[in-house]
């Protein structure tokens, strides 16, 4: 829909509208948030992601004001650029005042290296041109008038980059100034300069490079008849070479590619050309972090080595855009995302050693901040990396707020993988050779524990024996034949035939392990108490046959536990769990159970247990035709899926069986629920009390529907 703008705007419109008054999560903030902004009337924001407002002593935060922020991408009226001191109040002391502002980036006010405390510079328009001032924070006063504005500065400070701003504000309101009219409006591709360097202690200006340029390196046929600019540079840490977005727009489609060049325009090489690249960082001086488009892979976070084709993903559960950086230890990683269809805008906390995200905030952006003229966060690390600054809306207007940021402490997975904890791996096999191979050699890789599989096969066909024996004769597993029964009864006899151990985990005979998968699960379990049931379960990456990805199933970790013994979202493959909970299944023989992963989860909570929900995905989930199990996708696997929802899932039945086996057990609090649900459709009363309770909160508007629509035709 690039091709129609404005039919894109209003159906994005009727869309979140509609998703806002359906949702269930009415928030404004979620998370330790403070705003440091005064409350003055004024709208407050700092502007991009690539620089941080704070300086070197993350005492003084950078930011402008300015009357209004959500008519008009660059007014022409002027903001007042200033510091926020975090040590008197937050008091807000003015600097300067500037002409040439946007909504997305401010003036590009910076603290100037090399340290990143004396100096700032900001942009402006004076005598009828744009420029650069440099102004002396430690004397109070402007010290330098430079002749062009900045878009990124090296870190040592000896010059900078800048672009022509007029274009840019035409082609991309919100990013360029509107002062001056776009001299090359109506040429495609101008051969005009596009890119300069300032040499900062002279004002000496160079023409680095031009759109025809751009435009001749490695064309290809989207090109033709296209209008270019360019966008986003960052100069590399050591000031050698920078970054470029390259744009064209060939009838309404839009083209981005990543090219890296040096300083004196050498050694220009094209990183990534998949029609879509977005926000980047630099990492250091080689490798460059960016959410982009792999033909093989999709839109994802990347990480690429600059002048090679080598690449890695990362978070593949993070599938939506926003703006990336790395701490200035490059130990972590800050992202956010844009508002999604209930205007709900994230921030996620992310590592490169264990490949995970998580979440720590979340804003509501008003409708009134939309389209060109909205406020992302644009989340920047301070220099000790123990906070976060954003720009946000949801209390009505821009400010300025901060958000500390929780250490990913890697000391404690140390700590665990020191103490040699054991795992006992229960398997059920069943015409599983295709696959087999590669899921016990990632269950044999697992690192920081000690790790005995033991296998039931219910009868395989093909090739699965010869697989099994061949692993046993090495020592690797053990394993036994039995009747043939259904998966849920398979892992219960697992479970009965499997030693003694510390901690127990569920395997299907089709995925792929992360080799830290249970290192993450025995850290959290081994704080829960060792007296009680205690599970654990994280979600997956949903791959095909091949392993590529499609998808990623994110568990909601923060449901309420009622609403978890209703229908739980565990998954048994990532299942783990310690002995008191095993003990407690053999001591019982249901006559029913829905699935064993469900039914290990509601005795756990039934006989007061704990359990730990791990958002982020630590295994790889075939999709494919012969899974006994899987995640439905598509509308049909959507309605498969509802369908099963309301004929297969007996939920009543499930809740009886479970006060027959342990009802002389449970708490009060479980064995009053399970009788509610058993009781629920022998009165009316009944029957509205369970319809209407609030705990049941499946984080999911249509799950929540589904359960809502069981309860209503008496299907529970």
């Amino acid at each position: 829909m690039e091709q129609f703008p404005v039919l894109k705007r209003s159906a994005k419109r009727v869309y979140q509208m509609a998703s806002v008054i359906a949702s269930n999560e009415k928030l404004r903030s979620e998370g330790p948030i403070l705003r440091v902004s005064p409350d003055d009337g004024y709208e407050y924001f700092y502007g991009y992601y690539d620089k941080s407002p704070w300086d070197a002593t993350d005492r003084y935060m950078l930011c402008i004001k300015a009357r209004q922020t959500y008519r008009c991408v660059a007014p022409k009226e002027a903001a007042i650029v200033g510091v926020i001191d975090a040590q008197e109040g937050n008091r807000y002391i003015k600097i300067g005042v500037t002409h040439s502002w946007n909504v997305q980036q401010g003036c590009m006010a910076q603290w100037m290296g090399p340290d990143f405390k004396s100096h700032i510079i900001y942009n402006d328009f004076r005598d009828g041109k744009y420029c650069s001032v440099i102004y002396n924070w430690k004397n109070r006063q402007i010290e330098k008038m430079l002749p062009f504005p900045v878009y990124d500065v090296a870190k040592d400070g000896r010059f900078a980059l800048s672009l022509d701003f007029s274009r840019l504000h035409r082609m991309r309101p919100g990013y360029g100034y509107s002062n001056l009219p776009d001299k090359t409006k109506g040429v495609l591709c101008p051969d005009e300069t596009c890119i300069w360097k300032m040499d900062i202690p002279s004002g000496k200006v160079t023409d680095i490079l031009r759109y025809t340029d751009m435009a001749a390196f490695e064309p290809d046929e989207t090109m033709k008849e296209a209008e270019h600019k360019v966008n986003h540079l960052m100069i590399s840490p050591n000031g050698r070479r920078f970054m470029i977005l390259h744009r064209w727009f060939q009838k309404g489609r839009k083209h981005t590619r990543l090219i890296t060049v040096n300083i004196d325009r050498t050694e220009m090489y094209n990183l990534s050309d998949d029609v879509f690249v977005s926000h980047c960082f630099w990492k250091n001086d080689d490798e460059i972090l960016s959410f982009l488009r792999k033909k093989e892979t999709g839109d994802h976070y990347y990480l690429m080595k600059d002048k090679t084709h080598e690449y890695r993903m990362y978070w593949p559960e993070l599938s939506t855009d926003g703006h990336c950086s790395y701490s200035f230890d490059g130990n972590r990683i800050i992202t956010d995302t844009y508002p999604n269809r209930k205007r709900l805008a994230s921030l996620y906390l992310c590592t490169e050693q264990d490949d995970c995200s998580r979440r720590i905030a979340r804003v509501a952006s008003p409708f009134k901040y939309d389209n060109d003229c909205r406020c992302d966060l644009h989340p920047r690390w301070n220099w000790e990396g123990t906070k976060i600054c954003i720009d946000s809306v949801h209390e009505g207007k821009r400010g300025l707020y901060v958000i500390p940021v929780p250490r990913i402490d890697r000391c404690r997975y140390d700590k665990t993988a020191k103490e040699n904890h054991s795992v006992t791996v229960v398997l059920a096999t069943y015409n599983g050779e295709k696959y087999l191979r590669e899921q016990l050699d990632s269950v044999l890789l697992q690192k920081g524990v000690s790790v005995r599989i033991l296998v039931r096969d219910d009868g395989s066909k093909d090739g699965t024996h010869r697989i099994l024996d061949e692993y046993q004769d090495k020592g690797l597993l053990s394993w036994y034949t039995g009747a043939h029964l259904n998966v849920q009864k398979s892992y219960l006899d697992l479970l009965k035939h499997a030693p003694q151990s510390e901690y127990y985990a569920f395997c299907d005979q089709d995925d792929v392990w992360d080799n830290d998968k249970l290192l993450y699960a025995v850290t959290e379990l081994k704080e829960l108490p060792k007296d009680k049931p205690s599970m654990y379960y994280c979600g997956q990456r949903l791959v095909d046959e091949n392993l590529k990805l499609l998808s990623i199933h994110k568990i909601s970790a923060d449901r309420s536990a009622h609403a978890n013994f209703l229908i739980s979202n565990v998954a048994g493959c990532t299942a783990v769990f310690n002995q008191y909970l095993v003990d407690v299944i053999n001591s019982a023989s249901p006559e029913f159970i829905l699935m064993h992963d469900s039914w290990l989860f509601k005795v756990c909570l039934a006989l007061g247990g704990r359990y730990y929900a791990d958002a982020a995905p630590h295994i790889n989930y075939r999709q494919h035709g012969d899974n006994v199990a899987g995640l439905n996708s598509g509308i049909k696997g959507k309605l498969h899926q509802v369908k099963r929802y309301l004929d297969v899932f007996e939920i009543k039945k499930q809740c009886m069986c479970l006060l027959e086996c342990y009802g002389d057990r449970m708490t009060s609090e479980y064995k009053k629920l399970a009788e509610e649900i058993c009781r629920y459709d022998e009165t009316v009363g009944n029957w509205l009390r369970l319809l209407y309770r609030r705990d049941f909160d499946f984080k999911s508007n249509s799950l929540n529907s589904v359960v809502k629509l069981k309860i209503l035709l008496r299907k529970l």
